[in-house]
């Protein structure tokens, strides 16, 4: 296999990548890296159709099993070093990214729809990974939300961030209006979680890191998680993965009593 050796901070391919460190850059490029040697090994094998190129430094090989059509790029220890922003010293992984499916609000799979408004790119990746893992239907990425293949998301994220559908929708504001059924978690009013009955067919609304949910949402049907009175609040991907469980365990519960 052909191996591309980069060793000036001038290289256009190593521009690029250098590009990809910000989620602006992302959006452009339409590449992210995946870093950490499990992660890796998960995207390689399950999603070797959106992987571009495998970067590792030294004179080595990489230690990972590149794919045909997936190129070997080596670095140079200082510019591998600049793109190893988390210091796992493993090589990195180069994957393509599709762009998101526009949400269409009339068409509700069933199980659940997880909204997620998060602006902490690793909150946008902790809340996919739960959600893949519970069995969400889907994800709709709002317009408050950071980008879910910002590299701290996809960090935090691994392969999961490809194990469940991705949508792009609108803002959280603008989810008032929208018909479905929808919940939203709210620390001060709802209904007890572990009590809920959830809906064959649901969207779940956390609220944003900080300010929570917008006023505007008041009308909707409100869960909430009881807790001790001396805390505030959850953070915001625990109190979704806490919603998703309740969600998962009731969904199993009911799978018993049908057989």
């Amino acid at each position: 296999m052909k191996i591309k050796e980069i060793t000036s901070f001038k290289n256009p391919i190593f521009k690029t990548l250098s590009l990809i460190s910000t989620g602006r850059g992302v959006k452009k490029q339409k590449l992210t890296l995946i870093s950490g040697p499990k992660q890796v090994k998960e995207v390689l094998r399950d999603f070797t159709s959106k992987c571009e190129g495998l970067l590792y430094s030294g004179r080595e090989e990489p230690g990972v099993e590149a794919p045909e059509g997936v190129t070997l790029y080596r670095l140079s220890p200082e510019l591998f070093k600049r793109l190893d922003l988390y210091g796992t010293g493993s090589p990195l992984l180069l994957v393509r990214i599709d762009p998101l499916i526009e949400w269409d609000e009339k068409n509700w799979p069933a199980g659940c729809t997880l909204f997620i408004p998060f602006q902490d790119p690793s909150n946008v990746g902790a809340v996919i990974r739960t959600a893949a893992a519970f069995g969400a239907a889907r994800a709709v990425i709002l317009k408050e939300s950071a980008n879910p293949f910002h590299h701290r998301s996809a960090r935090v994220a691994g392969s999961a961030i490809f194990r469940i559908p991705l949508f792009h929708g609108p803002s959280i504001n603008d989810l008032a209006r929208v018909t479905g059924k929808i919940l939203v978690l709210n620390q001060d009013r709802g209904k007890i979680l572990s009590n809920y009955r959830f809906p064959r067919v649901f969207g779940l609304v956390p609220g944003l890191e900080g300010p929570g949910l917008p006023d505007n949402l008041n009308k909707l049907e409100a869960l909430r998680i009881p807790m001790a009175p001396a805390v505030e609040s959850l953070n915001v991907t625990v109190a979704a993965g806490i919603a998703l469980y309740e969600w998962r365990r009731g969904r199993g519960r009911k799978n018993k009593k049908q057989h």
